[in-house]
């Protein structure tokens, strides 16, 4: 089958508009991008955040009246940017091209579900992105799984404070931690960290809650990989959450905010990881 894409530019205010305007008229699927080169980094837990003007996409199949649309949009207010005809493709799996299998230390690696890591000894996440952030491709979740492939202990405790798409965690748990506790004011997020760690055979031993729903209790490893801020303002509570000689792993943190978050932790600093602009910080508990 035969393919078109149309083209739109929106504010982040009328793009719920300009989505309805491309699902009420066909489209197969909608694709949102940055229309201004504007980068946004990671975001904060529980936060999905939108650049202040975009491009939407909308893709239809080839018979559709590319004339009503358009003037749908102009009657909308919005104005068709561009047309633009596709050969036959497996769409749900175009997001293959772009997302393979990444290796994290010597021995970690995240996958998408359709491929095989044949290499000896491996330790395969299978995860497919989705809604919630984290598939290891963002500098700062790396370096938290470069952490995790290398100083991670059998049997572990773990806390992961912000899980996302439950990444840290799962590979925590393929490394052989005992338990994860999976941390989260998103529900869509602690959905997706569930689903990742049933795809993963490890959803017994992952636990998932709200911060308000976090019981007392300590960790071997406290992972949180959010944002400088929310770092900051979750010290006192992060370093409760940690046993005598745990491990505590920061990330989400610019090179410029390194000492901004170390100030705020009563605790000594071992090591500093740093890519791309970012920093990954770890301390031990005394």
């Amino acid at each position: 089958m035969e393919w078109k894409t149309l083209a739109a530019s929106a504010t982040a205010e009328r793009l719920p508009v300009l989505e309805d305007l491309f699902w009420r008229t066909g489209a197969v699927s909608v694709t949102v991008v940055d229309g201004e080169e504007n980068p946004i980094f990671e975001p904060g837990p529980g936060e999905i955040p939108l650049w202040d003007n975009v491009t939407a996409t909308g893709l239809y199949e080839d018979a559709i009246d590319v004339a009503q649309i358009r003037d749908e949009m102009k009657q909308a207010g919005f104005e068709l940017l561009f047309i633009e005809s596709l050969g036959d493709r497996i769409w749900e799996r175009e997001w293959l091209n772009r997302f393979k299998p990444m290796l994290f230390g010597d021995r970690l690696w995240v996958c998408p579900t359709e491929y095989e890591v044949e290499e000896p000894n491996a330790v395969v996440v299978s995860l497919d992105p989705g809604l919630a952030f984290g598939t290891g491709t963002h500098a700062t979740t790396k370096m938290c799984l470069e952490w995790l492939d290398r100083h991670l202990k059998p049997d572990s405790l773990v806390m992961d404070f912000g899980s996302g798409s439950g990444i840290l965690g799962i590979a925590a748990l393929m490394l052989g931690a005992e338990k994860v506790v999976a941390v989260d004011n998103d529900p869509q997020a602690l959905q997706a960290s569930n689903e990742n760690a049933r795809r993963n055979g490890v959803e017994a031993r992952l636990e998932t809650c709200l911060p308000s729903d976090l019981e007392e209790q300590e960790f071997d490893v406290v992972l949180a990989n959010i944002l400088a801020q929310p770092l900051i303002d979750l010290s006192g509570q992060l370093i409760n959450l940690m046993k005598p000689e745990a491990d505590l792993v920061l990330s989400g943190i610019l090179q410029s905010q390194s000492d901004w978050v170390k100030k705020a932790y009563s605790l000594q600093f071992e090591s500093e990881l740093s890519f791309d602009g970012w920093v990954c910080l770890h301390a031990r508990q005394v």
